[in-house]
């Protein structure tokens, strides 16, 4: 069994691989914004590879609904299909989720999925992240679970619906080969692995690792005390804060998690569909009670989780959600509230960041439309043991960031700055890690969108730690007028504009009066307590 389960690893981790390869988008190829997991026939995560928490846990309820329009005994090798639409169980609309079935010995055994971040689905804005939206209508092209492929061959009608949809065509068509091309992978690695086990086999495995998942998890979850734990976190909507509040209750051997409390949906894009809200919990529960036992269907089992129809965390239809990212920020982090008295030396303080940048337009020379963007990160939250991380993307997305050169290789603008921002870090025995600082130079008009993260509250301190800075956005337009962007916004930016951005620090851990007098000098010396250094100055 575990030998199976590791080459189901090893599928998982060299489809990620051919994908970020053969991908022609820099979210996909730079960013590695995408994931990849196996499933069983009846759709249940087996194994994921090590990528974007989030994702992998709307994967998780995705297959289920492609099943229910497609039943799996009319399957074929080569078929494929395609998910994006959140209210069928996926993510928000620029992450496609493209599935297909998997065949040993002319018998179907499971599944292969790929997700990943399409660069622009239309929409009313460059890279379908509107901050204006107040429906889902304007954030982009809706895929319900359609048949992408039929027998390995592509229809050829919905990719013309696809690339028309873009304002980047070629590049969505691209990314979306490379996507189907990881089931081609999967497949054939499992023809190899048949030449040692049989399809008995295989489904016998899978179907031992998810239960004995599940075992574990339920045994760690009968031995916790009795009684509630409780977190809440405030989601920071521009000047708004919205509380999501959770109550985690062992009831024998599941795990009881609600979220009733949580503030109601807003007309905004700052909505979390309820995949996302699940995909918090199981990254919550992995890191914490459930270390150590493999992160597929047979842990989620022994979970049972409710959150309000109507709430941030399971919005109705159709509500705007393109920003589901952001809430999960603070979703996880109600969670790590909750958690922390039972496994204070697991959790980390509230992690910063500064939320979705987004923009496009036409490209002076080359006369065709660009789009950009990209979640961008700030300071970690510090844990019980350690300060914590700077210029991380929070946990639940562990993206990378795109490299200057290609900005400026790629796109008509200019990075004039990039480096830390001295003093986000939220103080304590351990303090924060800090955000980062980007300068963007633009080199043509723009239209530009920010879903920005935190703007006025920092992450939150554990233990008596203070909280780090919030984020702080800035445009400077060529006449030298400036003008702060503290909220959810879309505007025009005329060519020649600079637009600095500092994204949140991360929470503090334990007292600031307990920080060891060494680790205070080495910031002193490094550079990262101006504040500090300016008041010795003065």
């Amino acid at each position: 069994m575990e030998l199976v389960r590791n080459s189901f690893s090893g599928i998982c981790d060299e489809m990620a691989e051919s994908l970020v390869r053969s991908s022609h988008s820099p979210n996909i190829k730079e960013r590695r914004d995408c994931s990849c997991c196996l499933y069983t026939a009846r759709g249940e995560i087996v194994v994921q590879a090590e990528h974007i928490p989030v994702h992998l846990g709307v994967m998780a309820t995705a297959l289920p609904h492609v099943l229910l329009d497609f039943p799996p005994e009319e399957m074929a090798p080569g078929d494929v299909f395609i998910v994006n639409d959140p209210y069928h169980g996926a993510n928000h609309l620029p992450d496609f989720i493209v599935a297909g079935p998997l065949f040993a010995e002319g018998r179907l055994i499971g599944f292969a999925a790929s997700m990943a971040h399409h660069t622009d689905v239309g929409g009313m804005a460059p890279r379908s992240m509107p901050a204006g939206a107040t429906e889902i209508f304007h954030e982009g092209l809706r895929l319900p679970p359609v048949r992408l492929a039929s027998a390995g061959r592509v229809d050829p009608g919905l990719r013309r619906v696809i690339a028309a949809n873009s304002r980047l065509p070629e590049e969505r068509l691209a990314d979306l080969d490379a996507q189907i091309a990881t089931i081609e992978v999967a497949q054939r690695r499992i023809d190899e692995l048949t030449q040692r086990y049989s399809a008995d086999d295989l489904l016998s495995a899978a179907a031992r690792i998810l239960d004995m998942a599940e075992a574990a998890t339920r045994r760690v979850v009968a031995e916790l005390p009795s009684g509630t734990l409780r977190g809440q976190a405030l989601a920071d909507y521009g000047p708004t804060t919205i509380p999501i509040r959770v109550a985690l209750t062992p009831r024998e051997d599941v795990l009881e998690v609600d979220f009733a409390g949580t503030g109601d949906q807003v007309v905004g894009p700052f909505n979390s569909c309820l995949s996302a809200t699940l995909a918090c919990v199981f990254m919550a529960v992995r890191i914490t009670l459930g270390e150590g036992i493999p992160a597929n269907a047979g842990m989620y089992r022994a979970l049972h989780i409710t959150a309000p129809d109507g709430s941030i965390l399971n919005p109705r239809y159709p509500a705007a959600i393109s920003a589901a990212a952001q809430v999960s920020y603070h979703t996880f982090e109600a969670l790590l509230d909750a958690l922390a008295p039972l496994y204070p030396e697991r959790v980390l303080a509230g992690s910063g960041g500064g939320g979705v940048f987004s923009l496009g337009g036409t490209d002076p020379r080359t006369g065709r439309l660009f789009a950009y963007g990209e979640a961008l990160g700030g300071g970690s939250g510090a844990s019980c043991v350690a300060d914590g991380e700077s210029g991380m993307i929070p946990p639940i997305a562990n993206l990378h960031d795109t490299p200057v050169e290609l900005l400026e290789m790629s796109l008509p603008m200019r990075i004039e700055r990039y480096e830390i921002v001295e003093d986000s870090g939220g103080a304590g025995r351990f303090r924060g890690g800090f955000g980062l600082r980007r300068a963007f130079r633009l080199l043509t008009s723009a239209r530009c969108s920010f879903q920005v993260s935190m703007p006025t509250r920092g992450p939150a301190g554990l233990d008596g730690g203070e909280p780090g800075a919030p984020t702080r956005i800035r445009i400077v337009s060529p006449d030298g007028t400036t003008r702060r962007v503290d909220r959810f916004m879309d505007l025009f930016a005329p060519e020649g504009s600079l637009i600095e951005i500092e994204t949140a620090g991360g929470g503090g851990y334990g007292r600031p009066e307990e920080r060891d007098p060494e680790a205070l000098a080495s910031d002193l010396r490094a550079g990262y307590d101006r504040r500090r250094v300016e008041g010795e100055a003065a």
